[in-house]
This record gives C-alpha cells, structure tokens and sequence, in this order.
C-alpha cells in the first residue's frame, strides 16, 4: 500500500516520466543481460535506435541491468550506441545505473567500467561491420527484385 502510494505522490508532482513503460524489447534486453547474451544484445541494439535508452516502468533500462549483472559487454554496446553509463539520470527510487554496481558488495565500478571501455572499439567494428552486410544483403535484394520486375508475363 505503502508503494502506491509513494507512486501516486511521484506522478502527481510529474517526477515520472510518463515514456516509461514495460516494453517486450526491454523484457527480452534484461533476459539478454542477465544471461550474458551478447549476440542477443547486438541484435535488439541494431534493431531499435532506442532500445538502448528505453527505460521500463520503474524507471530502468539497460544500463542499470548491465551495472546489476556487472556485463562489461552491455556497457560497452551502450557507449557505442551514444549512451552514458555514468549518468547521473535516475530510475524511480531516485537512484542513477551506476549505483546498482555500488550498492552490490562483490562489484568494483571502476574496474567493470576500464572493463567495458577496453571493449568499445571491438563493439563498435561489430556494429559497423553487422551493418555493411545487413546494407548488402538490402541491395542484393534490390537487385534480385528488379531482375524479377524485368519479366515480362
């Protein structure tokens, strides 16, 4: 009752953002993130340009999941997708993603994050490199779809 309550209070003074909402692609990035699916994460990250700063219900998103579940990897595809892993934006309990890192004993923030940016550059080649031959595979289909509109029946 008591959390209703503190809900109804941070709506009713606009402190909620109203863009939060529980999505399925948000479902499916924690599952990718808790279980260290590092291919699932580059395919829902390349396939929604705001996937990566979706925030669920509560405020969260990828960011605080990746500080949860300490995946250097999640960090780092979020710096590549022009995110900020160490914002000070908060979910709904006022606390920023970093800080689920902090709040757990056996997490080192610094560490996890020298972590996360030694890995960025091999993100981004990924990224870049999934994107020329999803942009190939486009044109072999134009291609193949004018060959088929040459016909004549």
């Amino acid at each position: 009752m008591l959390r209703v309550a503190i809900a109804f209070f941070i709506i009713r003074l606009g402190l909620a953002d109203e863009s939060w909402q529980d999505t399925p692609i948000l479902t499916s990035l924690w599952q990718a993130t808790s279980s260290k699916d590092n291919d699932a994460i580059d395919r829902l990250l390349d396939s929604s340009e705001s996937a990566a700063s979706a925030r669920s219900g509560d405020g969260r998103g990828l960011a605080w999941w990746a500080w949860e579940f300490q995946n250097e990897y999640v960090l780092a595809s979020i710096i590549v997708n022009g995110g900020d892993v160490t914002s000070e934006d908060e979910d709904e309990a006022g606390k920023p993603a970093y800080r689920m890192c902090s709040d757990s004993s056996d997490c080192d923030k610094e560490s996890l994050l020298q972590k996360a940016k030694a890995l960025v550059e091999e993100v981004k080649k990924a990224k870049e490199q999934r994107a020329a031959e999803r942009e190939k595979e486009d044109f072999d289909d134009e291609e193949e779809e004018e060959e088929l509109g040459d016909d004549e029946f």
